[in-house]
């Protein structure tokens, strides 16, 4: 094996949503020490959400949606780099 070659595709730094609303990918994987670490995290934190009612329950449901949105792009990102699908089986398509 050659020192320095990845065998997972290299995870974008940030995701950004068309309105422009952007995440710092990077971060999150440094944080939690992985890219498939941070795919966890970020699926439990929308399901979170989710579980607790969705956005309607906040004060302002505009910004946790843009908040879903580009956390959906986020858990695509690291699907896509870790290779890693939905429970299904299939990509997540989910509008969170």
């Amino acid at each position: 094996m050659t020192a320095g070659v990845c065998a997972e595709p290299t995870c974008p730094g940030f995701v950004e949503t068309h309105s422009g609303s952007t995440f710092n990918l990077a971060a999150l994987i440094h944080d939690k020490g992985s890219p498939a670490a941070a795919l966890d995290d970020a699926r439990r934190a929308v399901s979170r959400v989710n579980a607790g009612g969705g956005c309607g329950i906040f004060k302002d449901p505009a910004a946790c949606e843009e908040t879903l949105a580009v956390a959906k792009l986020a858990i695509d990102a690291l699907e896509a780099c870790t290779g890693t699908r939905s429970l299904s089986g299939s990509a997540r398509k989910d509008p969170f």
